[in-house]
């Protein structure tokens, strides 16, 4: 029996996640160094109209996410208040059994377009809910997303997502989304 309870197990040793100790530890102390500076910027910059968090440290931080990483997920461009990422399609593991892209990564590309939108002109924070509207199948080569921040308050940050198939045919709106977005300090999270 684990401290946590009986009916829930015991996490695997970092070992045996697949990734290996190191990797784990390493993307772990990238994304706190991400956070904290993301957090640095936040204090120094928060309200006078200066992007808080920029491309370069939105791309340390995608990098720092295993499933992130997987995409193969790119920051484009980061300014405040908009960011574009792209994500490349490959067929043999992120498609539907029609071959198109699977709707969990439009999705995927919805929210963190988002929340690096709003990290823009916040710092740190998290998805509190998102919808999402498909409206055509994710045929194409690669995927973008293009988020822009509607409102910005203290609790929360309301954004617009467009999320495109990209083909040699030029771009293509398959899906739209709109996310409520919340500062990371004012859901308190606890660790421990």
């Amino acid at each position: 029996m684990s401290e946590r309870g009986v009916n829930e197990p015991e996490a695997p040793p970092a070992t045996q996640t697949g990734h290996g100790g190191d990797a784990v530890s390493a993307a772990a102390d990238v994304r706190a160094k991400a956070i904290a500076a993301a957090q640095a910027q936040a204090s120094a910059q928060g309200g006078d109209g200066e992007v808080v968090v920029n491309a370069e440290l939105l791309r340390a931080v995608a990098n720092a996410q295993p499933f992130t990483r997987w995409t193969g997920l790119e920051v484009i461009c980061a300014e405040r208040g908009h960011v574009e990422t792209r994500m490349h399609l490959r067929p043999d593991d992120m498609t539907q059994h029609h071959g198109f892209l699977h709707g969990g990564l439009i999705g995927f590309l919805a929210d963190n377009a988002a929340a690096y939108a709003a990290a823009t002109v916040i710092g740190d924070v998290l998805t509190a809910q998102y919808s999402l509207n498909f409206l055509s199948p994710g045929v194409g080569d690669a995927f973008i997303a293009r988020a822009d921040v509607v409102k910005a308050g203290k609790r929360q940050v309301v954004v617009d997502v467009k999320v495109y198939a990209v083909s040699d045919a030029g771009e293509k709106l398959i899906a739209t989304a709109n996310a409520v977005i919340l500062p990371a300090g004012a859901v308190g999270l606890d660790r421990g």
